[in-house]
């Protein structure tokens, strides 16, 4: 399994050097809520590919029923995630935040699809 792991990263890299003018660079910032009004953020940067949701993307995806029109589709490599992802943080990308409302991590663990939800 970690050599078809391996295979996959290395598909991911070439699919986001390949399509290089695609690629948003920004952040991602996970937000700890620390109890009583309290929250931490902490900030890594990140790669990801924009794209609309499919039909397909409807049927399948773990958050499909929290899909909106408006909605962003976000490819995120996972090796550019080093926090644990979760429904309460935000990227930026080209200074626009977007809430991450959903995400779903491939079944290799590859490559992050995120419900992007322009704040």
């Amino acid at each position: 399994m970690a050599k078809l792991k391996q295979t996959f990263v290395k598909g991911i890299n070439t699919l986001f050097a390949t399509f290089e003018e695609a690629v948003k660079n920004g952040t991602y910032t996970q937000v700890t809520d620390n109890g009583f009004d309290d929250a931490s953020e902490e900030s890594i940067d990140v790669r990801c590919i924009f794209d609309k949701f499919t039909e397909k993307d409807v049927e399948l995806l773990t958050f499909s029923k929290l899909i909106q029109p408006t909605d962003v589709k976000g490819l995120l490599p996972a090796e550019d995630m080093t926090l644990d992802m979760n429904v309460q943080g935000y990227c930026t990308f080209d200074s626009v935040e977007y809430t991450v409302e959903g995400q779903e991590l491939d079944p290799i663990g590859v490559l992050y699809t995120l419900l992007l939800r322009n704040t």
